[in-house]
């Protein structure tokens, strides 16, 4: 199923013009003619039958309003063909054996008390404003059928039409592109795939001719049209400038009718911006408070979208999976130190625990106050879940750690712009100096030169550094009520505390207001013990698909040989799908 709009065919300007003729309304031909609406014709019939007067002329309008009423020509060729009778001529006035006429019409109307009434061929021409044309495409047949003709126009074959053996061979080459999924659209798109972040539909259609040696290829045009109804496949998304909390209010209140509903959206509106500014504030003040206070630091951390590797300026690449390398920064808002941690998807994944791990690595090595507060958007797979709370709960009552209290506060979805995405666009921007990047080490280069003054630290994150929080998950229960008995909404955060002298609780609110008080949920299990050691997330390393790693080594032709063994000895697993992790298509929602 392709990812195209529903086509809104009643709503194109042909189809437009015909519902109009048919509902008998004026309108303008594709020439520009300009025809008018009808009107019955109530003129006294001078037949002998005397027509106006069996139907009179308000009858004669109310037929006429009915008629044009059904709006379908199929409707109103099917009651023309019920109210005129085909039989069998009755006499014959030529010698001639190959007589014109075969058969002899009755035309009827229906009185007001629903009786079939005989007229005239003229009268009723003038009633229904027919001509005698379209009662002769509509009663050609009748006689040897029972059944009236059904409209025909526009169902003739387009000359122009591109042939099926084009729309098969484009297919044929769409389908050369890998695809991935996604680990945070599934639940929204089940059959929605990813193609390569770096590709676009006017790339794969440049490839699409250069690869075709014939020449005779299909317009770009038909290409996209191909692509948008026959697949369900977007490219990595950049992330959202807009809030679609705040678009989608302007456009209930742009299209409400009632005062009371506009503004009822609009204080809600104001409400949401309200809430976005607190917590952006709060974020200010809580950078001057990490500079003045040497017992506080501030932090903001984001995953920054992945990287494929290797990057090759020879357009086979887009044929072929790529390996992923992610990166996490870290921006310390007391100090602007940024840290970037990078890894591939051979050593790790991108999920909470992988986030976790990289925090946990960051405050044993560059937190020495015993307050911390970090900054994070919603997203619930990697930031806002139990996986990582009960890490942060770890750090606290683990006596290596100098931390004794963490804040974790969240930014309001579609207003979550934080200093990491700043960071971030230095990489994007020294990304386009590096044309070729073979391996994930060579990122480091791109993510070095990015910041010329205090340039980001980089830490390569090995399998070891990445910790499970199983034993963490299996020493508490995850109760969804709290203390006082009201539901736990994870989806509502947006502001989590974590302390050393309540090892088994943590403290929510479902706003950043410092006003308002904590709830409080306890975790504790009656058997729930301390613990001090933590297993490794991938004792036995991670591994790749077994066709991602065909494709890797298909594409060693046009990487150096001293590069090869890395890809020759990435470890793989059948049972392993190809997973893009588009975090900015729906890393950054909420439940309000």
């Amino acid at each position: 199923k392709g990812k195209k709009r529903i086509r809104q065919e009643k709503k194109w300007k042909r189809n437009v013009l015909k519902t109009k003729r048919a509902r008998g309304e004026q309108y303008t031909t594709k020439l520009g003619k300009k025809i008018p609406a009808k009107k019955v014709d109530q003129t006294p019939c001078v037949c002998l039958n005397k027509c106006h007067l069996k139907i009179n002329a308000e009858r004669q309008k109310q037929i006429f309003e009915e008629y044009y009423g059904l709006s379908n020509y199929n409707l109103q060729s099917s009651f023309l063909f019920s109210m005129v009778k085909v039989v069998n001529k009755q006499r014959t006035y030529t010698q001639s054996r190959n007589s014109r006429k075969a058969k002899t019409r009755f035309y009827h109307l229906i009185g007001k008390d629903g009786s079939e009434i005989k007229v005239c061929k003229s009268f009723f021409q003038k009633t229904l404003q027919v001509s005698a044309g379209r009662l002769d495409r509509v009663l050609k047949l009748k006689g040897n059928t029972t059944v009236p003709p059904t409209d025909r126009r526009g169902l003739a074959p387009s000359a122009n039409k591109t042939p099926t053996e084009k729309i098969n061979e484009v297919k044929k080459f769409i389908d050369k592109f890998p695809t991935y999924e996604s680990h945070y659209s599934l639940h929204k798109s089940l059959n929605r795939k990813y193609l390569a972040p770096d590709l676009s539909i006017n790339k794969m259609y440049s490839l699409y001719c250069n690869s075709n040696s014939s020449q005779d290829v299909v317009s770009v045009h038909i290409f996209r049209k191909i692509f948008n109804e026959n697949y369900n496949l977007t490219f990595h998304a950049p992330l959202s400038d807009t809030c679609r909390k705040c678009d989608n209010f302007e456009v209930k209140i742009l299209a409400s009718d009632s005062d009371v509903e506009k503004n009822n959206l609009s204080v809600q509106k104001k409400l949401h911006l309200t809430k976005a500014e607190l917590a952006r504030s709060q974020m200010r003040a809580d950078r001057l408070n990490a500079k003045t206070n040497e017992n506080v630091t501030a932090i903001a951390f984001d995953l920054m979208k992945t990287l494929p590797t290797p990057v090759l300026t020879t357009g086979v690449c887009y044929y072929k999976r790529q390996m992923w390398t992610y990166c996490l920064g870290i921006h310390n808002l007391g100090t602007d130190q940024v840290t970037m941690f990078v890894w591939d998807e051979s050593v790790a994944s991108r999920g909470p625990q992988e986030v976790g791990s990289c925090i946990l690595y960051y405050i044993k090595h560059y937190v020495k106050t015993t307050k911390l507060i970090m900054y994070s958007d919603q997203c619930g797979g990697q930031n806002r879940n139990i996986k990582l709370s009960v890490l942060c709960q770890y750090i606290v009552s683990h006596p290596n750690y100098v931390v004794n209290e963490i804040d974790h506060k969240f930014l309001v979805s579609g207003h979550s712009y934080l200093p990491c995405d700043q960071d971030f666009g230095l990489v994007e921007k020294q990304k386009k100096l590096f044309k070729d990047i073979f391996v994930p080490d060579n990122w480091f280069d791109v993510i070095r030169a990015a910041r010329k003054k205090e340039p980001f630290i980089i830490v390569k994150m090995k399998a070891e550094h990445f910790i499970s929080t199983k034993k963490l998950e299996c020493n508490i229960v995850n109760r969804k009520r709290s203390l006082d008995g009201s539901k736990v909404e994870w989806l509502k955060f947006q502001w989590l505390r974590f302390k050393k002298d309540e090892p088994f609780k943590f403290f929510y609110k479902y706003s950043n207001n410092p006003i308002l008080e904590f709830s409080h949920v306890d975790i504790k299990k009656r058997n729930s013990i301390t613990i001090t050691e933590l297993d490794l997330l991938y004792p036995q390393g991670n591994t790749i698909s077994e066709l991602k790693k065909k494709d890797l080594i298909a594409l060693l032709d046009y990487v150096p040989p001293i590069y090869h063994d890395f890809y020759k000895n990435l470890k793989t697993d059948k049972t392993k799908s190809d997973v893009i992790d588009t975090q900015s298509i729906s890393s950054d929602s909420e439940d309000e």
